[in-house]
């Protein structure tokens, strides 16, 4: 049976982010080998996620060195400003970036913000909305872009959403119940906000690299896998049902 694997994204990151915290998991992932997704947002105009302003040669070098050592750049929304009050397919929040607006304008912004990664020397294919909030259109305007994974979904198991591969994100933080997982035998996301990292965030995470014996990979390198991946037989079908109906009852 196969065991779980793990993507650790980290959202919010832009030469505003929170240089400090930056350092400190950049440090613990360097120190176990641990490649992250950085959710990059091109043009950030976000001002409460504004902390430090870097030079932006500095960030990009930075990202470049990442990369090189393993870890994916993927395209975090295009300027994170909320534009809709829309939660989109899954309804996680009423905030949208994308969510609710017609196809050329999402097209547009997911065009503009892949065009300044491509300057910055990047050709991301993972796509992270902001606020989890995105719609069948920005889906299709995905596809336009030639974009191959979203990295977002309350569910256990990868699966396709018209030509993408999604990746479900369930977790917020190093998960414990490493057994169950490997039972199960999925990919899973733990979703990381920089800034929002505390020390005892940081000794859990250690604690996670240090003493189990999990994969971490990328969302990118998933994609030679494919239909695999993404086959649901009458197993996951039944898993994801249960999980389903704990997940409806837990947020009501």
């Amino acid at each position: 049976m196969s065991k779980a694997r793990f993507i650790i994204r980290w959202d919010d990151i832009s030469p505003y982010q929170d240089g400090e915290k930056c350092r400190l998991l950049i440090d613990l992932f360097m120190k176990y080998n641990i490649p992250a997704v950085l959710g990059v947002i091109p043009d950030n105009r976000d001002e409460s996620i504004k902390f430090d302003d870097r030079p932006e040669y500095e960030f990009v070098e930075e990202l470049k060195q990442l990369e090189q050592a393993g870890w994916e750049i993927a395209q975090h929304g295009y300027r994170h400003l909320q534009q809709t009050e829309d939660g989109g397919i899954l309804k996680l929040n009423n905030a949208s970036e994308f969510a609710g607006r017609d196809f050329n304008s999402q097209m547009a912004d997911i065009k503009n913000g892949k065009e300044i990664l491509n300057e910055y020397g990047f050709d991301p294919v993972t796509f992270i909305s902001p606020w989890h909030s995105y719609d069948k259109v920005t889906v299709t305007a995905l596809e336009q872009n030639e974009f191959k994974v979203l990295s977002d979904g309350m569910f256990l198991y990868p699966r396709r959403i018209g030509k993408l591969m999604q990746l479900p994100q369930i977790f917020w933080s190093a998960p414990s119940r490493l057994r169950i997982l490997d039972q199960m035998g999925s990919v899973y996301t733990i979703c990381l906000h920089p800034q929002l990292i505390t020390d005892d965030d940081l000794e859990f995470l250690e604690l996670f690299f240090r003493e189990g014996d999990s994969e971490f990979i990328t969302a990118s390198s998933l994609l030679d896998e494919g239909t695999k991946l993404t086959r649901r037989g009458i197993r996951k079908r039944v898993i994801e049902a249960i999980f389903s109906r704990l997940y409806r009852r837990n947020t009501r």
